[in-house]
């Protein structure tokens, strides 16, 4: 086929390649000047009716805009287009000034309106208020502005500046929400507060107690404002912690304690390098690894560890042990007197009944907190909040409902003048519903939607069912439900009390066909969450956006609706675990998991579930769920049930929680606490996996006889019971047992029985602590050419039973990946890699740096080609050109040398660094050894 090609011309060549030229590197047309500093001076703009600036419309530029900008989502939910940082930043600098970006502004008088677009304005026009006299929405939007905008205007605050008022507001606004605009009558409780903050001596906690709804937050929020907000005049450094918050764990005090410097910082900005101090050398200090334990555990039977390695709280790196603690009120209380000296500090702690809900334990270790806190630093001052007394010592204060004359002014505060009715009705209400704020503030929302008549109606059916205080909300909550105007929101409100939190997705894919309402699409189920988002007396927003009920309200409605509307109740419980089922994030499986423990599925259903993380996002409900479930959680989550709980749980839920606990308990080294959770045993006889982790215990406390005599019935009891899984647990800690004993026969014929039950079992762990065990086994036997060969023989099948799966698997249990890496890292250096990363090192000797500094030369000068053409990753090339490797690895932290180090896992020449890690490993599990031995009884 033949034809002539089109004749390319010089002109077309110079016409392509300026088509090619990057934008910013041709002058722009006035007109693209004009457009440009229209946009720039926007938030955001249509595309269709942006105007220039002293120009007429020309629509091929104004679409050209497009190229230079960003979709966007407006404020109120518009779509947009938003210039693109660079470009704005280069057509605000050539503006010229304020009264030129007025005239921007006036070309476009309609443009989109917001808080954003007021922020940019007031910073480009020098108009903007003083960050001091910001609202949080509107320092948001500042944040937001100075990213775009900074480096081009003069005198911009700073983006640190910005988040440091942003991180106050957000501190203040949760306590000014609930103080609200109606707060009143509470006199003598902000005096008790100011009497116990002025006291000149170290004192008790003041415990402030009542129902729920009395107000006890509230009149906290109330007196923290009027001495350390906005306009104190000398503000009262404060911390204020509430236990009903995800991370704050009662049994953990390092959580709060990280969180009060954290917010004293936020409070006094110059605290910031103290804080960072603290807390991350706290940090450090956590997960560290403590090669003592990690040593004594391996060789430990692994109970606690079996099935559910993730059990413990996802907080568990941030866990200290008793022994620690000490230290770190110590430094807690340094801090504040370093920082803060001579000055009261307010303590409050909020929800205080999530601790009491959690045992003795919980409040033992806080109380232990508060003592010595007390004694280190006498102006710290302690308030708790919650709905009863505690048996130890406080100054206690309960706070009362409103008396009449209160009540009466906050009602009629409450009440528009169209609707509030003559005195005499207002007594009566009060009446009828007490002088409980939250219950006033309900049947004001009552009689606001048209309920008067259904106050008459609760009164009776009050008295018929001898309701009182908090339940009497419950039923005044339900009526104000009833009375939501639009049919289908008032169909969903009251069952979507079983829903912990409402979405458009649960609108329409579990409610609506549990509650009987049509929701055929998105756009509807959409609908019906905004009508639901308007019952603010109802509902709030979370932060994500969904909506939540009052969760002290809600606990009152789930037993109602479970006693009148049970099938409703479970039918939503259904649909619900069927909807998250099939969503992603850890929030939805959270979710999923809360109405599986309210239907009651087993602990092997839960099991198959659960995620590490979302017990944070759970254990604020564990009070709604049934017994079982309550133990399930609280085993999860590392919290300890009150005795009262646990013995109306089964067996089978209360030994998974025992056992949760002792292993928690024993890592931390507290034999003692652990012994105790195994009293409150309910009455029967023992299983065989309890006998193996009273065993445990009993080793611990150093009663090794009994702890062997504990082994050998569990064994005998596990075969009785048709438990395989704990008899071969047994017979390796008897196996192990023998081993300390010096039996060698024994222990030969015990692991040969534990490899025996292992054969069929799924857990990939046991194999590879028998076969180390035979490992130490033939270590331990004297020096001989069979034994030589013995110990190579058994070191040999143990390195070829760990395969990927079993790497990742042990990872899981940092005992026994230590253990294995020191046995037979030089034939696995996977292992060696692992471990640095799992386990990391500690500080090292002066030999073990030169051992390793001198791997390290070797690794750096001439090397093989590195596997899978990886170029070798240069770790402080000026380092090792001066020979200075040495000098390098003393003054580096361990944590960094171990980070560092794992990269050359994938470099030529990194398997004799790998055997050097391997034997300094082996030294340490070595160390830990020699002192067991020299510490050992008799």
């Amino acid at each position: 086929m033949t034809g002539s090609r089109p004749r390319i011309t010089a002109d077309m060549v110079d016409e392509r390649l300026s088509q090619l030229l990057p934008e910013e590197a041709r002058a722009l047309t006035t007109a693209e000047h004009a457009y440009r500093a229209a946009a720039a001076v926007l938030a955001g703009f249509d595309p269709t009716a942006i105007r220039p600036v002293d120009l007429d419309p020309d629509p091929a530029v104004r679409d050209s805009l497009a190229d230079i900008s960003e979709p966007a989502i407006g404020e109120g939910g518009r779509p947009e287009l938003r210039l693109r940082d660079s470009d704005r930043r280069e057509a605000i600098a050539s503006l010229g000034g304020p009264a030129a970006v007025r005239k921007a502004l006036a070309a476009n008088p309609d443009h989109p309106q917001g808080s954003v677009q007021d922020a940019l304005t007031g910073y480009l026009t020098g108009s903007a208020l003083p960050l001091a006299q910001q609202s949080l929405t509107e320092l948001l939007a500042t944040a937001r502005v100075v990213d775009w905008i900074d480096g081009v205007i003069p005198d911009l605050p700073s983006q640190e500046e910005v988040k440091g008022h942003i991180e106050r507001k957000q501190l203040l606004a949760p306590l000014a929400r609930l103080v609200g605009e109606h707060f009143g009558g509470r006199d003598a409780i902000l005096n008790e507060l100011a009497d116990h903050v002025r006291g000149t001596a170290a004192t008790v906690p003041l415990l402030l107690w009542g129902p729920g709804g009395v107000g006890k937050s509230t009149v906290l929020a109330k007196f923290i404002l009027d001495c350390a907000g906005e306009h104190a005049t000398e503000r009262l450094p404060f911390i204020f912690i509430d236990l009903d918050h995800p991370g704050m764990l009662a049994q953990e005090p390092l959580s709060l304690l990280l969180e009060a410097v954290r917010q004293l910082r936020i409070e006094f900005p110059g605290l910031g390098p103290a804080e960072e101090r603290f807390r991350s050398g706290w940090i450090r200090r956590v997960q560290a690894p403590d090669f003592d334990r990690l040593g004594y555990a391996v060789l430990e039977p692994s109970v606690g560890s079996r099935t559910t390695p993730d059990n413990i709280t996802a907080s568990s790196t941030l866990l200290t042990a008793p022994a620690e603690r000490a230290r770190l009120y110590r430094d807690f209380t340094r801090f504040l007197a370093h920082n803060l000296p001579h000055r009261p500090v307010l303590l409050v702690i909020d929800t205080f009944e999530t601790a009491q809900r959690q045992g003795p334990e919980a409040l033992a270790e806080l109380w232990r907190m508060f003592e010595q806190l007390a004694r280190r630093s006498p102006l710290l001052r302690v308030v708790l909040s919650g709905r009863a007394e505690v048996d130890q010592l406080t100054r206690s204060v309960q706070v009362p409902p409103f008396d009449r004359e209160a009540a009466r002014g906050y009602l009629t505060a409450l009440l528009t003048p169209d609707i509030a009715p003559d005195p005499a009705d207002i007594d009566a209400l009060i009446d009828l519903v007490g002088g409980n704020p939250l219950s006033l503030r309900l049947a004001a929302d009552l009689l606001g939607s048209g309920g008067r008549a259904d106050l008459a109606d609760i009164r009776v059916e009050a008295t018929q069912a001898r309701v009182a205080g908090d339940q009497v909300q419950g039923w005044l909550y339900r009526r104000v439900l009833d009375h939501i105007e639009d049919h289908d929101v008032r169909k969903l409100a009251s069952p979507g009390l079983v829903m912990r939190r409402i979405t458009s997705g649960v609108i329409r894919h579990v409610l609506a066909a549990c509650c009987g309402v049509d929701v055929p699409d998105d756009s509807r189920a959409d609908e019906l969450f905004d009508l639901c988002g308007q019952e603010v007396s109802l509902l709030a927003r979370a932060p994500d956006g969904a909506l939540e009920h009052r969760s002290d309200v809600r606990r009152q409605l789930l037993p109602l609706l479970r006693h009148s509307e049970l099938p409703k109740v479970l039918a939503i419980h259904r649909a619900a675990v069927q909807y998250y089922c099939g969503q992603a994030g850890l929030v939805d499986r959270a979710e999923e998991l809360y109405h599986r423990m309210s239907l009651g599925d087993s602990m092997a259903a839960l099991d198959a579930r659960w995620v590490p993380g979302v017990e944070a996002l759970l254990i604020r409900s564990l009070d709604e769920l049934p017994p079982a479930g309550q133990a399930y959680l609280a085993a999860r989550s590392g919290v300890t049930l009150a005795p009262a709980k646990l013995r109306q749980v089964p067996l089978a839920e209360w030994g998974r929680h025992a056992e949760v606990q002792v292993a928690k308990l024993l890592s931390l080294g507290d034999a003692i606490g652990a012994a105790t959770v195994l009293t409150a045993h309910p009455s029967g006889s023992a299983s065989s996996r309890l006998l193996l982790l009273e065993s445990r215990v009993r080793a611990e406390l150093g009663d090794d006889g009994k702890a062997r005599a504990l082994v050998a019935l569990s064994r005998h009891r596990a075969a009785e019971e048709g438990d395989g899984e704990t008899l071969l647990e047994a017979t390796y800690a008897q196996a192990v047992s023998a081993m300390e004993l010096g039996e060698a026969r024994q222990a030969r014929r015990l692991l040969m029985e534990a490899a025996r039950l292992a054969t069929p079992q799924d857990e990939p762990l046991m194999p590879l602590r028998i076969e180390l065990a035979r490992c130490q086994l033939a270590r331990q036997t004297h020096s001989s050419t069979s034994a030589r060969r013995a110990v190579r023989e058994a070191r040999e099948m143990l390195a070829e039973l760990i395969d990927d799966r079993r790497v990742e698997a042990v990872s899981r249990d940092p005992a026994l990946l230590l253990s294995l890496t020191a046995a037979v890292g030089d034939l696995r250096p996977e292992l060696v890699w692992q471990t640095l990363r799992v386990i990391g090192l500690q500080e090292l000797s002066t030999g073990q740096r030169s051992r390793l500094a001198g791997a390290l030369e070797r690794w750096e000068g001439p090397r093989t080609t590195p596997a899978r053409g990886i170029e070798p990753r240069r770790m402080g090339e000026e380092v090792a050109r001066s020979g200075s490797w040495k000098r390098w690895l003393a003054d580096t932290s361990p944590a960094l040398l171990a980070s560092s180090l794992t990269a050359l896992s994938a470099t030529g020449g990194s398997a004799a660094i790998a055997a050097v890690l391997r034997l300094i490993y082996q030294q340490w599990l070595d160390a830990r050894a020699s002192r067991d031995r020299t510490n050992r009884p008799g």
